[in-house]
């Protein structure tokens, strides 16, 4: 059984006062109080009243007094308790009832209490069980508390008649609305002893105060349980509370530097955090700075910034800024591996309201673990506005962005990733040159629709510059065979794009949805005026034409009859077809030379007698309604439900008459092609693959049409409510168990919260010293499978072509393994060994990016009521092997929670980590960590 915790239950039944007792009882300027009993006893020789019942009660003020019998002797001013038990409630005290087994004896001079053997409870933040023998009560009426002192004593936080664990004290002090102390402790799970504590102590004190804060260390910090074991102590320093609007903390960390290793020479680290938060003013925040002293010499400063103010209904401010200076050494020095690998991310935002317009600035910033590569962002502008009504008839919809970005100190591959310095004495330097990029954009709408006309203009300025050395390849505009080969210092290209037209009135609205328009459009893809590493600086202009066009976007569906379990079934294609032409025109040799480009094969100058295509389908089943409808029967919730046997999305694909008259081969325009999938009767699956449908340019004649796969995606993910019998059962017309709408949504996995962990991570503060391995009790099992597949086309012809070996590149930064793979699978998602990325003009090298195949997998499970489980894998295709694993296990102990978790890295390193904490009290924990840093490339 469990203890009655809420402290509420009535311990005395008090018999209904008759009107005369009510009319005293309600007297202004008393104090009432009530006796009750079996039997009344008054002894006016020796002034003293005896109460005998089952039981006898007392009750003054808010405080009552329950016992077998209860004596009171005026001359000694004594109150004796008699009985199996004895209880006194005092609800001001803000603590539980106080049991006296054997009765007590309460002296009113001296407001102090005897008793052989109490319990009692008190709450701060956790309710605590005392049980003492024996023990003094003080009433301490000027101070409004009450004190309890005892000899040996239990204290636990279980509420079981039985508790799973307790402390057994030798002396004990409890103060109401104060603190409870407590030496010295031996800690029992059951009724096996666990660990022997100096003291215990616990404030319970409402609200913040100042003091020590709890140092954290493990058991193998006091006895090493391996000679090569380095203790550490975290979170040695004191908290401040300055006022009810902000506080501040410093600390200290300390790691042993005893038989130091590579990267982990031990290190002194200096903690500061200052926080507000102020709700009048509608602002909030938090400074957090960090200095980390390493023993070899080396240093690492962390600053974290985060605050939130509202300045108005129409403005406000967030920043969230995260900095170190060294990225390696935060990385070595962290224990988490979640944080490990966790990006530095910074981010700022202001939001202001001016009129019908929108204006949003900020930027953002990011550091890589364990690497000196920067990705910023800054500044980005945002300007938009809600239709403007200038006249009935007109109408304008402004906007404008502007962003500048930046990569940094991203190692360069390729014959030019180092710079050769000669040396006086002989010989020669080489420094490892850096891939920095810087991308401007700044583009401005100004639609306006007139009457029933939309006249479309936007002008799009980008500036494109790649701050590292770079050959190209120059071929004469006429003659392709007069080439050369230049070394640009860096390259660059600037665009100016003005675009035009007119939407005409749109017809048949609702069934063909047709819309004529008139356009101004280049002649070229590319932009009006362009300026490049080519044209020295200058600026060369192509011209421009018109373009007339005509587009449709019906719907076409049909309905057929149903069979079996379904009444319907509906078959719908969604379209969106287009026509264009625009004449011939001509294109400078000056701006194909601007490009890269030859005059011979090229085919932008074609007039364009263009059609595309774009469409979708949905083929659809509606169920039958069951034969019993009665409410609340199985399967009635299915009636009338629409499944989606296929759903498909295909790219857009356009077809040039000109194209193909003139060069006698495909008219397709399209350099890629791809579509999506997906079906109820797999929930939660999803697939898509694209493909490249040329070898070469589309632009020139000489490309050819053969479609090559780059890139097949899928991901299936299942629980109870989501998995593919449920859905066959509805296929079959059988019921399912009913399932509200909310409860079809997918559960949240580990790897959701993995993800958001990896993504951004606090570098300092409390909250970040706090992390630890948490793994979610899961109610329910889940499961998620990722295939992802991604190669290039293979190269033909001439040119130099780079090898982009991400492994390669990370492998030079020096990293260790785990921040090593991690440098992999960024280089590889941000698609930095794109043959386009740093390119601005054509004769570039092409980029040859490595292939890669991967399955990741993640399970998220319940093995008994208290265990769950989840495991997170990575399969390598192309390496054929696993490429990580993530095992986490936790337990529920009713008053403790403990978690197990393993990570497996790709290059073979290995972490362990034990956590075992008791939910009242946090900072009584056991944990042990360990992590192995290897280079051999094993499994699991």
């Amino acid at each position: 059984g469990r203890r009655d915790t809420t402290g509420v239950r009535e311990i005395f039944d008090w018999a209904e006062p008759d009107s005369v007792m009510r009319a005293l009882m309600e007297r202004a300027g008393y104090t009432v109080t009530r006796y009750q009993g079996r039997s009344v006893v008054f002894d006016a020789t020796g002034r003293a009243l005896r109460l005998v019942g089952d039981p006898a009660g007392v009750a003054r003020e808010t405080s009552i007094l329950v016992g077998d019998s209860i004596t009171y002797r005026d001359s000694t001013r004594v109150i004796l308790v008699r009985g199996d038990t004895a209880i006194l409630r005092d609800p001001s005290q803000n603590a539980a009832d106080v049991i006296a087994v054997g009765g007590l004896d309460y002296d009113l001079r001296t407001g102090r209490a005897r008793v052989q053997e109490v319990s009692t409870a008190l709450t701060s933040g956790e309710t605590w069980y005392i049980k003492a023998t024996p023990a003094v009560l003080i009433n301490d009426s000027i101070a409004d508390r009450r004190l309890l002192y005892a000899g040996h004593s239990i204290l636990t936080s279980c509420d079981l008649v039985i508790p799973h664990y307790h402390f057994s004290t030798g002396e004990i002090k409890f103060i109401t609305k104060g603190v409870i102390v407590a030496r010295p402790a031996v800690l029992y799970i059951s009724d096996i002893p666990i660990m022997w504590l100096p003291f215990i102590f616990q404030d319970l004190r409402s609200g913040r105060r100042s003091g020590i804060t709890t140092p954290r260390l493990g058991v193998a910090e006091l006895v090493r349980n391996s000679p090569t074991y380095r203790r550490s102590v975290d979170n040695l320093g004191y908290y401040f509370a300055i006022s009810d609007y902000m506080d501040a903390q410093v600390s200290l960390d300390w790691r042993s530097g005893a038989r130091p290793r590579e990267g982990d020479p031990g290190y002194l680290r200096y903690n500061g955090e200052w926080r507000y938060r102020w709700l009048s003013r509608f602002l909030s925040g938090r400074v957090s700075l960090s200095f980390l002293d390493q023993q070899d010499g080396t240093t690492n400063t962390s600053v974290s910034i985060a605050h939130q103010q509202s300045f108005s209904q129409t403005s406000s401010l967030t920043a969230n800024i995260n900095y170190t200076t060294s990225t390696r050494i935060q990385r070595q020095t962290e224990f988490v591996p979640y944080r490990a690998l966790a990006t530095i991310d910074s981010r700022l935002n202001y939001q202001q309201k001016l009129g019908p317009f929108g204006l949003s600035l900020g930027g953002s910033r990011t550091q890589f673990p364990g690497r000196d590569q920067v990705n910023q962002t800054f500044p980005t502008i945002s300007l938009s506005s809600e239709p403007i009504d200038l006249a009935p008839w007109l109408n304008w919809s402004p906007s404008l962005s502007a962003n500048n970005s930046q990569t940094l100190n991203v190692p360069q591959t390729g014959p030019l990733a180092f710079r050769f310095t000669p040396l006086p004495g002989g010989g020669i330097d080489s420094v490892g040159m850096s891939q920095d990029t810087r991308t401007s954009t700044i583009s401005l709408e100004t639609p306006f629709r007139i009457f029933g006309f939309t006249w479309r203009n936007s002008i799009r300025v980008s500036d494109l510059e790649n701050n590292f050395p770079e050959s190209r390849e120059i071929i004469d505009v006429a003659d392709t065979s007069i080439r050369s080969t230049r070394v640009f210092p860096r390259t660059f290209r600037t665009d100016i794009d003005w675009q035009t037209g007119i939407s005409l009135p749109s017809l048949s609205q609702g069934r063909w949805n047709i819309a004529p328009s008139i356009s101004i459009v280049n002649i070229d893809p590319a932009a009006l005026w362009i300026r490049s590493e080519r044209t020295g600086g200058e600026y060369v202009r192509q011209s421009k034409r018109l373009q007339y066009g005509i587009s449709a976007s019906p719907t076409f569906f049909g309905l057929f009859p149903g069979f079996g379990p379904y009444t319907r079934f509906r078959h719908a294609v969604t379209t969106s077809m287009s026509y264009s032409y625009a004449p011939s025109a001509e294109v400078s040799n000056d701006f194909l030379a601007a490009l890269g480009r030859t005059r011979q094969g090229y085919l932008g100058s074609l007039a364009q007698n263009q059609v595309s295509l774009s469409f979708s389908t949905n083929f659809e089943a509606k169920l039958r309604s069951p034969a019993d409808t009665t409410r609340g029967t199985a399967g009635a919730t299915d009636a009338g439900t629409k499944l989606t046997l296929l759903s498909m999305n295909f790219t857009p694909l356009s077809w040039d008459f000109e194209r193909a008259r003139v060069t006698g081969r495909t008219g397709l325009t399209n350099d890629r092609f791809g579509f999506t999938a997906r079906s109820d009767l797999l929930p939660g699956l999803d697939f898509g693959t694209t493909y490249s449908l040329f070898q070469g340019s589309v632009l020139s004649d000489s490309s050819r049409f053969k479609p090559y796969r780059e890139e097949v995606r899928a991901s299936f993910s299942v629980n109870r409510r989501r998995n593919p019998f449920a859905a066959l059962y509805r296929v079959f017309g059988r019921a399912v168990p009913n399932t509200a709408p909310e409860l079809e949504q997918t559960t949240t996995t580990e790897d959701d919260i993995l993800a958001r962990q990896i993504a951004s991570q606090q570098v300092t503060g409390s909250s970040a010293r706090a992390a630890a391995f948490d793994v979610p009790n899961a109610e329910e099992w889940s499961a998620s499978f990722t295939f992802s597949s991604s190669r290039q086309r293979p190269p033909v012809g001439g040119g130099t072509v780079i090898e982009d070996d991400d492994a390669l590149v990370c492998g030079r930064l020096g990293l260790d393994p785990i921040s090593e793979q991690r440098c992999i699978e960024e280089l590889q998602s941000s698609r930095l060994g794109d043959p386009n990325a740093g390119q601005t003009t054509g004769g570039g090298p092409f980029r040859r990016r490595q292939p890669t195949t991967t399955i990741q997998s993640n399970m998220l499970f319940p093995i008994t009521p208290n265990w769950s489980a989840s495991w997170q894998t990575t399969y390598d295709f192309e390496t054929a092997r696993f490429a990580s694993h993530m095992v986490n296990l936790a337990r529920e102990l009713h008053d403790w929670r403990a978690t197990f978790s393993v990570l497996q890295a790709p290059n073979g390193n290995f972490a362990f980590s034990f956590f075992i904490a008791l939910k009242a009290q946090p900072d009584l924990k056991f944990d042990y960590q360990r992590q192995s840093y290897r280079r051999t490339q094993t499994g699991f």
